[in-house]
């Protein structure tokens, strides 16, 4: 049997799962799936029709790119293509391309808190809890109401979390609660809850 039939520049792997979409003008829509991914882009399967460039948050229950198994996580997409469906349970077929977030753009991405305060670009060591077990991770900029943190441990959209930070005095560590605003394969986002 043929590797690469569709002659694709990457083959697609088959990874069946349900899955939600998210944008400002269509809402939250949940009755879709996912057939199959590569790298790149995803196939999915949903009865709302949905126009070609339409950017997408995918929500994804059982991501194939997660390192555990049934872990949600959510990226960003774009519609590529469009086609009725004949024998499904769905009325239209997608083609989704995956858009790589990096950190200036997932700032101003519509899905992302909107800033008050500047980021500024810093690599630091931390370790973050939630569910009590504890991760590690990169920064990758900082603020006084958030950070953006690069680690192969995401957390899931809405989590609680804790953020130890090292400070400049030896010894000395800031707990900081926030709670995660996005979430992708390399990491997340974590707007800072303020003490009352």
């Amino acid at each position: 049997m043929e590797s690469n039939p569709e002659r694709r520049d990457r083959t697609r792997f088959e990874h069946e799962c349900k899955i939600t979409l998210e944008n400002s003008n269509i809402g939250i829509l949940r009755n879709c799936a996912m057939y199959n991914f590569n790298n790149n882009g995803l196939y999915i399967e949903a009865d709302t029709q949905l126009e070609s460039e339409t950017e997408l948050r995918i929500g994804i229950k059982n991501s194939p790119f997660a390192a555990e198994p049934d872990k949600f996580e959510s990226y960003r997409g774009i519609i590529k293509w469009r086609k009725e469906l004949k024998r499904s349970s769905y009325y239209f077929g997608y083609g989704v391309e995956l858009i790589k977030d990096d950190a200036e753009k997932q700032n101003q991405d519509q899905f992302q808190w909107s800033r008050e305060n500047a980021r500024k670009a810093v690599s630091i060591p931390i370790k973050f809890e939630y569910q009590n077990l504890t991760y590690e991770g990169t920064t990758e900029n900082v603020s006084s109401d958030g950070i953006s943190i690069k680690t192969k441990h995401p957390a899931m959209v809405g989590q609680q979390i804790t953020v130890q930070i090292p400070l400049k005095k030896k010894g000395k560590i800031a707990r900081l609660q926030g709670k995660v605003s996005w979430s992708n394969r390399d990491g997340f986002g974590v707007k800072f809850l303020r003490s009352k």
